[in-house]
């Protein structure tokens, strides 16, 4: 890999494919291992409220407060994420997007294969529930930088005219592992007694977790990333060296956390770490929470309440969400489509937990059917949302930071505080969850859009040998360079080089190095 000081970025080596197709499915798998691994906490929290937690009589409310306790610790990993943005983040920026998604999946195969070789609280007491936390909050440090850098590593090498479809992907992954997840603990419920679930049925589903290094080490010794291109032979000799350096783009070194909170920023992270939280919350509380709402609070409890959780996740959201991105690229407004979808599911939100609360199996999956339809179109656009809101060089850390300060703040506690004002006020209130988070989303949504999205090439440390040209001057005063992909970009330089006629060759070569020279220095 270049030194940070000193990057290269050579035109005439950009493919039009971009990595590998069995790169793009690898690193989703991980994706969708990781978000297994990190759901399945959620889906047997009433079993490790039984476990690791100290016994309480079958039936009295202590057990629901145990519950209550399982779900915090769920939570507290959400407290780590803006760490592992940060971390992550940095990474990816400073030492390449593969690198930042091969070390956030090794953080999570560790402490999820470490949780099913936990003691319980019989046998060591307290100091169970304290080595499932500190296991929790690693696997937080771990899940707050992967969605971003998965996401990054996604969408970069792909036309923006893609990126709702694309970045959707991560989230279709993402919900694939939590569908997993939840279909496991459905058929582990199904299969095992609840004495035998309790005893040692619950540790299976967390050994898988070792499966998620074998895909980061996949990852880190075939993955591509953007610096990673190949020279075509076709083009070598004498005239590419002189091409390779002429295209050379000299980059300041600069701490991309540093950069990310500067004035010119700071109005992205705002919006970045409020909208996203309607996503968060509604997510969590439409398909961890309410699976075990109708299984283990309702009385008497849904039948079969973990499959008409699975059906709803996967017709409402995994099938949904990539539909989604495709509709906010044909229609070129993703602010629109989100504001219209989170103003449905902030009103209609607590009228399906109503309806849920009913007892009625049928009217209880088309209830959460409509939450993910509605979570599906806001959430859809919303990864490629986040990305447009910064340059390339700050991308990572900036949106690992708005996004995972989201879901600290909303997404992870809300279970807990579901259950809390369940249990003191009733479900009608526990539907005000989305009516808090929604309402403060939506307004999020308009405050870089609104105030302005300031100057994304400002005080990010690029320069170019050639700044005085006057052919670069007009391209970096291009409005939407600062986001292009690399796809675009070699489209750029292909269609710069093809239009040059033979007669007037040597007379416009230097031109066209130049223009191709400041078509990259956006991306880089």
């Amino acid at each position: 890999m270049l030194k940070n000081e000193e990057r290269l970025v050579y035109p005439s080596q950009v493919s039009g494919g971009g990595e590998s197709l069995i790169n793009t499915i690898v690193g989703v798998m991980g994706n969708v291992l990781e978000w297994y691994d990190f759901a399945l906490f959620g889906f047997f929290s009433d079993v490790i409220a039984e476990v690791f937690f100290p016994p309480v009589p079958a039936g009295s409310s202590g057990s629901d407060a145990n519950l209550m306790k399982s779900f915090v610790i769920f939570g507290s990993a959400f407290l780590m994420r803006p760490i592992g943005g940060l971390i992550i983040g940095y990474i990816g920026d400073k030492h390449g997007r593969k690198e930042a998604l091969t070390k956030s999946l090794f953080l999570m195969a560790i402490p999820t294969t470490l949780m099913g070789c936990l003691p319980t609280y019989k046998q060591v007491g307290v100091l169970s529930t304290i080595l499932l936390c500190l296991c929790r909050l690693i696997q937080g440090i771990s899940v707050g930088g992967q969605l971003p850098a998965s996401l990054v590593y996604t969408v970069e090498k792909r036309p923006k005219s893609q990126w709702g479809y694309y970045g959707s992907l991560p989230m279709v992954a993402a919900n694939v592992g939590t569908l997993l997840g939840n279909i496991c603990g459905a058929t582990m419920r199904s299969i095992l007694t609840e004495q035998q679930l309790v005893t040692w049925g619950w540790r299976i589903p967390f050994f898988s977790g070792i499966l998620i290094a074998v895909v980061s080490c996949y990852l880190r010794k075939y993955g591509t990333d953007v610096s990673d291109i190949n020279v075509p032979q076709a083009q070598q000799g004498q005239q590419q060296q002189q091409q390779q350096e002429d295209s050379r783009i000299h980059t300041k070194p600069h701490n991309p956390i540093k950069v990310a909170f500067r004035r010119e920023n700071r109005l992205a992270l705002l919006s970045t770490s409020i909208t996203p939280m309607l996503w968060a919350s509604g997510f969590y509380v439409s398909f961890v929470w309410i699976a075990l709402y109708m299984e283990e609070l309702m009385d008497p409890p849904i039948q079969n309440a973990f499959w008409i959780n699975s059906m709803s996740l996967l017709l409402g959201m995994t099938f949904v969400l990539p539909i989604a991105g495709h509709i906010s690229d044909r229609i070129g407004s993703r602010i629109g489509m989100m504001t219209v979808s989170g103003i449905l599911l902030t009103g209609l939100g607590p009228v399906c937990l109503i309806v849920i609360s009913k007892g009625n199996p049928v009217t209880a999956f088309l209830s959460q059917l409509l939450l993910g339809l509605l979570l599906s179109f806001y959430g859809g656009p919303l990864c490629a949302w986040l990305v447009e809101n910064f340059s390339p060089e700050v991308r990572m850390t900036s949106a690992s930071i708005g996004y995972d300060i989201s879901h600290a703040i909303a997404g992870g506690f809300s279970p807990a505080i579901a259950t809390a004002l369940y249990i003191n006020f009733g479900i009608n209130y526990a539907g005000l969850i989305y009516v808090v988070f929604g309402s403060v989303s939506v307004l999020g949504l308009y405050i870089n859009y609104c105030f302005g999205q300031g100057d994304k090439q400002s005080d990010t440390g690029v320069t170019d040998n050639n700044n005085n040209d006057k052919s670069s001057s007009s391209v970096s005063s291009s409005p939407d360079n600062s986001n292009k992909s690399v796809v675009e970009m070699q489209q750029t330089a292909t269609n710069s080089t093809t239009t040059s006629s033979p007669s007037s060759s040597s007379s416009s070569s230097a031109t066209t190095k130049q223009s191709d020279t400041t078509s990259f220095k956006n991306i880089v």
